[in-house]
C-alpha cells in the first residue's frame, strides 16, 4: 500500500509541474462549456418583452393583463407610466400599454375608444402584432359582457312573463351576471378545433403515441446536455494525454528495471491509474461548480448521474492504458491522442445529441464509450424512481463496465510482459 501512495504521489507532481498542460485542459473545457451554456440559456428566452401600465386598477384591467401574460412568446413587464415610457425610448421593450382609467366602466357601456394607449418606437416589428392580441382580449370580455347581459335579459323576460313562479327559483341579478360572464369566459379555452394524432418513431428505440401535445426541453435540460457531453469529451482527451507514463516507462527502460522490487509492477500500475482517476475527478468537480455557479444547473444533483460519470471515467481510463500499451513513442501518443479523442466525440455525439437522433446515427454513436454513457444519461434523465441497481444492470453500463475490466486487465498483462 506505502508503495502505491507513493507512485501516486509522485505521479501527482509530475502531472502538476506541467502547469500550462493542466491549465489548457482545464480551462479551454470550462471556456467552451460557458459559452455553450449562455448560447441554451438564451435559446428558450425568445419571448417579446411589452410593458404595461394599469391605471385603471379594476378586476376587468387584471384580467387583461392576466390573459396576455399567459399568451405563450410574451415577457409582460407590469410598471408605471414613466417607466413604460423610458423603456420603450430606451429600446428594453417592444411596445407599451397604458389601460387608461375608466377602463372597465367604457368596457362595460360597451365603448372601446381610448381605453388603451400603445407607444411604440418607429422600429417596432411586432407592437401592430401584440396590438391586435390585445384587441382580441378586449373583444373576449366585451362578447363576455354581451353574453352576460344577454342572461340577465331573459330572466327579466321570464320573471315580467311570470313563468318564475317560486322564490326557489328566482336567482340574483348580480350572481346570474357573473356565473353567465364566467361560462361565456370559459368557451373560450374549450379547446383546439381541430386535433393531430401522429405516431413518433426510432427517438431512443421506443414508440410514442402522441395527441395533440408537443415536449420541449427547458433551458436548464439543455445547458446541461451540453454540459455533460463537453464534459465526456473533455475527461477522453484529459485522459489520453496523461496516460502517457506508460509510453515513457517503457522508453526510458523502468519496466526492464522494476523487476527488482517485488510488487512494483503493481503499485506502477495501481498507482498511475489512481492518478489518473484523482484528475479525472477534479475536472469532474470544476464542470459541476461552474454550471452550478453561472447557469444553477446542478449536473451531479441526481445519484445515478454521479455514477453514470463514475462508469465512464474508470472506461476512459481502461481505454487509455489499453491504447498506451501498444504504443512505442510519446511522439505517437502526442498525435494520436487529439485525433481520437475529437474523433470518438464527435461520433459519440458530445457536440451534438446525436444518441437521441436515432436510425444508424445513433447506432454508430453507441460504438463509442462517450455515446453509450450520452445515451445512459438520456434515458435516466427523464426517468423516476432509478436505483443504483437498475444502472448498474443497464446494457450501457454493463458494456461500458465490462469493456473497463477486460481493457485494464489485458493493460496489465501487457505491461508485466514488457519487463522483459
Amino acid at each position: 500500500m506505502y508503495k502505491i501512495i507513493t507512485v501516486f504521489k509522485y505521479k501527482l507532481k509530475i502531472l502538476m509541474s506541467d502547469k500550462n498542460f493542466m491549465l489548457a485542459m482545464t480551462i479551454i473545457p470550462l471556456i467552451l462549456t460557458i459559452i455553450t451554456g449562455y448560447a441554451l440559456k438564451f435559446e428558450n428566452e425568445n419571448k417579446i418583452p411589452v410593458a404595461i401600465c394599469d391605471l385603471d386598477g379594476s378586476d376587468y384591467s387584471n384580467v387583461v393583463i392576466e390573459m396576455i401574460s399567459n399568451k405563450d412568446g410574451f415577457e409582460v413587464i407590469i410598471t408605471g407610466e414613466e417607466t413604460a415610457l423610458k423603456m420603450v425610448k430606451d429600446y428594453k421593450v417592444e411596445a407599451a400599454y397604458i389601460i387608461k382609467e375608466g377602463f372597465k366602466e367604457k368596457l362595460l357601456e360597451g365603448n372601446t375608444n381610448g381605453i388603451i394607449e400603445q407607444i411604440s418606437s418607429p422600429s417596432s416589428i411586432a407592437s401592430n402584432m401584440i396590438g391586435e392580441i390585445i384587441g382580441g382580449e378586449i373583444s373576449r370580455i366585451i362578447l363576455n359582457i354581451t353574453a352576460a347581459d344577454w342572461v340577465v335579459s331573459e330572466y327579466d323576460k321570464l320573471k315580467a312573463d311570470n313563468r318564475i313562479k317560486s322564490a326557489y327559483e328566482a336567482i340574483d341579478i348580480n350572481t346570474l351576471w357573473q356565473e353567465a360572464w364566467d361560462y361565456t369566459n370559459s368557451l373560450w379555452d374549450s379547446g383546439p378545433a381541430m386535433t393531430i394524432d401522429y405516431v413518433e418513431t426510432e427517438k431512443s428505440g421506443n414508440i410514442n403515441n402522441e395527441s395533440n401535445t408537443s415536449d420541449f426541453s427547458s433551458g436548464a435540460d439543455s445547458i446541461s446536455s451540453a454540459a455533460f457531453g463537453m464534459l465526456t469529451a473533455f475527461i477522453m482527451f484529459l485522459i489520453m494525454f496523461n496516460s502517457s507514463w506508460l509510453v515513457e516507462e517503457k522508453e526510458n527502460g523502468t519496466l526492464k528495471r522494476i523487476i527488482s522490487g517485488p510488487g512494483a509492477i503493481s503499485a506502477l500500475f495501481t498507482g498511475n491509474v489512481l492518478s489518473l482517476v484523482f484528475i479525472g475527478f477534479m475536472q469532474i468537480i470544476l464542470f459541476s461548480l461552474i454550471s452550478t455557479i453561472i447557469f444553477r444547473v446542478n449536473l451531479f444533483a441526481q445519484v445515478e448521474n454521479i455514477c453514470i460519470i463514475i462508469i465512464y471515467l474508470f472506461s476512459v481510463i481502461a481505454l487509455s492504458l489499453f491504447i498506451s500499451s501498444f504504443l512505442k513513442t510519446r511522439m505517437q501518443l502526442q498525435a494520436g491522442a487529439p485525433l481520437f479523442s475529437i474523433i470518438t466525440g464527435f461520433i459519440g455525439g458530445c457536440f451534438w445529441n446525436l444518441p437521441q437522433m436515432g436510425g444508424f446515427v445513433k447506432t454508430i454513436s453507441l460504438f463509442t464509450p462517450q455515446g453509450l454513457t450520452l445515451d445512459l444519461f438520456n434515458e435516466l434523465r427523464n426517468t423516476a424512481d432509478i436505483s443504483l441497481v437498475n444502472i448498474l444492470t443497464s446494457w450501457q453500463a454493463v458494456i461500458l463496465l465490462i469493456s473497463a475490466i477486460l481493457l485494464t486487465s489485458f493493460s496489465y498483462i501487457r505491461i508485466k510482459g514488457l519487463r522483459y
